[in-house]
C-alpha cells in the first residue's frame, strides 16, 4: 500500500481516533478555548491601552508585535504567556497584579442557572474600556472651571435620573 506524501503518521503506524477539538485530555474545556480569567487579562489590557491614549498599533511597536496580535491578546483569542504579561505591564506602567484585580469569582454553575440568577452586574473597568467611557471622562476633566464640571455632573444626573422613569 503507497504512503501519501501529506501524511504525518510514520508507515505501519494505527490511526488513531481524533479527540473533539471542545476537550481537553483531562475533560475539561479546549485548552485553546480562553476561560474567564483569559477574557478577564484582555479586558484590562484594553482598558489600560485606552487609558493611556495608545492605539493598537502604538503598543504594538514598543513590543515588537503587530497591531493584530495586541487585537488578538485583547479580544481573547489569543492567550497571554506570563514573559508576555510581563512586558506588557511594564509598558503599561502597572504592576502584573494590576490585571487581575476585580477578577470575579468563576461561577461554576451551567449557563441557565447564570441566567436564571441574573445579570451580572457591570464593572467599573468594563465602563471604562469603552471609547465613549474615556471619551466622556477626556472631555469632563478638560474642562477647567470646576464650578462648571460640578453643574455638568449635576446636569448628568437629572439626566440619567429622567431616564430611569
Amino acid at each position: 500500500m503507497a504512503r501519501d506524501s501529506h501524511s504525518k503518521r510514520p508507515p505501519g503506524r494505527p490511526r488513531t481516533a481524533a479527540r473533539p477539538a471542545s476537550s481537553a485530555p483531562d475533560g475539561r474545556s479546549s485548552p485553546k478555548k480562553p476561560n474567564h480569567v483569559d477574557l478577564h487579562l484582555a479586558s484590562r489590557l484594553r482598558l489600560r491601552r485606552i487609558l493611556l491614549g495608545l492605539s493598537q498599533e502604538e503598543l504594538g511597536k514598543r513590543l515588537d508585535l503587530t497591531a493584530q496580535q495586541i487585537q488578538k491578546y485583547e479580544a481573547g483569542a489569543t492567550r497571554m504567556s506570563a514573559s508576555r504579561l510581563h512586558d506588557l505591564a511594564a509598558q503599561l506602567a502597572v504592576p502584573i497584579t494590576w490585571f487581575f484585580e476585580e477578577l470575579p469569582a468563576h461561577d461554576q454553575r451551567r449557563p441557565a442557572a447564570r441566567a436564571a440568577a441574573g445579570p451580572e452586574e457591570t464593572s467599573l473597568s468594563q465602563l471604562m474600556a469603552r471609547r465613549e467611557a474615556h471619551q466622556l471622562v477626556e472631555l469632563y476633566f478638560g474642562i477647567d472651571d470646576e464650578e462648571l464640571r460640578k453643574k455638568v455632573l449635576e446636569m448628568t444626573h437629572l439626566l440619567a435620573q429622567s431616564a430611569r422613569k
